[in-house]
């Protein structure tokens, strides 16, 4: 499990946030759609999270096995990687 992957769970379980809601649409152009909807959702998790990782403190970092200067350089990674 990575880092990115834990901070995303805490965050989303501390601020209740919910699965997104796709509609039914015919299979065939709902399969790319939902793929385009849930690539999407998952990038904007990955950025909040990179953020929430910049906004810890040096002693929540050392208890995650983080300097400052890695969790800033994840912090600036695109949010497609």
């Amino acid at each position: 499990m990575s880092t990115i992957d834990a901070i995303e769970r805490e965050c989303a379980s501390s601020r209740g946030v919910k699965a997104v809601f796709l509609p039914k649409l015919p299979h065939d152009r709902g399969t790319i759609l939902r793929r385009i909807v849930a690539w999407m959702s998952k990038a904007a998790v990955k950025r909040r999270t990179r953020i929430e990782l910049r906004e810890l403190t040096k002693d929540q970092l050392k208890d995650i096995g983080m300097t400052p200067s890695q969790a800033w350089h994840e912090s600036k990674r695109f949010f497609w990687d």
